[in-house]
């Protein structure tokens, strides 16, 4: 984004909605800001408008290998269906940042446990909704009989994975009783930041398969979860691939166009692609 010698950036879009149109900008100079019709605002109010959902063709195979990358893909997802979930995770980053450096600092047990009451609050709030998503995602993807995909998610502490007696007291009970031990460690050792997920094969992690199947079956996770996009906000979300003839082939271009011919796909190429109606040429 930022140009040869430069050290800021802007840029801008407008957003039509219904009847509506909205102004989007960033602006990057020593510190990032969002603006909608000309007002500072944060990323929540902009996900109320726009939800642009990111494939791309030199991230997907390693992304699959990465917790913390489909950590970072779930979230968004979550994000894009109930757009204060992203202040949860803001405010959550805050207290273990704040906890983690206290740790280090050989502080008193109880000054611990102020800090794991604010951050029980926020564990729950989040965890409950990765579980949702998780549930609604796998019923979707159970609707296709061809499928055999599954996302597991994998919480932080054993303790939390019993969702029938899952509650604020009971993972207060888990961070104080861990409390000695991450005073020896001298970091967090239970918490959102921890949790893991697994995208499942035939019962077999994806990432264990080819390039192309990987690809594929990630694309059917996209693909259910524009359907939750749309039953949840009656709208469809902006589709962004880069480098479309690499991220796709024809056939799955093809698949994705006609069943949701009314969605705005935006694609970078090296090709030009007969599916698109609209081509942009960049001469560099």
């Amino acid at each position: 984004m930022l140009n040869n010698g430069s050290k800021e950036f802007s840029v801008s879009t407008s957003v039509v909605r219904s009847e509506f149109e909205f102004n989007i900008s960033a602006r990057f100079n020593k510190m990032f800001s969002l603006f909608l019709d000309g007002e500072k605002t944060g990323i929540s109010e902009i996900g109320k408008n726009l939800f642009p959902l990111f494939f791309s063709s030199s991230d997907y195979v390693s992304l699959l290998s990465s917790r913390s990358g489909l950590r970072k893909l779930f979230d968004k997802f979550i994000f894009g269906i109930e757009v204060l979930y992203s202040n949860e995770l803001i405010e959550y980053k805050k207290i273990i940042r704040n906890k983690s450096s206290l740790l280090k600092q050989n502080p008193s047990i109880s000054h611990l446990k102020g800090w794991n009451k604010l951050l029980g609050e926020r564990i729950l709030g989040i965890t409950k909704k990765r579980d949702a998503f998780v549930r609604e995602i796998n019923n979707r993807l159970k609707k296709d009989q061809s499928l055999d995909l599954e996302i597991k998610y994998s919480k932080s502490s054993a303790e939390f994975e019993n969702r029938n007696n899952f509650s604020l007291e009971l993972i207060m009970s888990v961070l104080d009783n861990i409390l000695e031990k991450e005073l020896i460690y001298k970091t967090p050792l239970v918490g959102t930041h921890l949790d893991r997920y697994e995208i499942l094969l035939n019962n077999r992690q994806l990432k264990l398969f080819s390039s192309g199947e990987k690809k594929i079956n990630l694309l059917f996770i996209y693909l259910a979860y524009i359907d939750m996009f749309l039953s949840s906000r009656g709208e469809y979300p902006v589709f962004l691939v880069d480098d479309y003839d690499i991220a796709m082939d024809e056939k799955n271009t093809e698949l994705l166009i006609s069943n949701y011919p009314e969605m705005q796909i935006i694609a970078t190429s090296v090709r030009n692609n007969k599916n698109f109606e609209t081509i942009l040429k960049l001469n560099i």
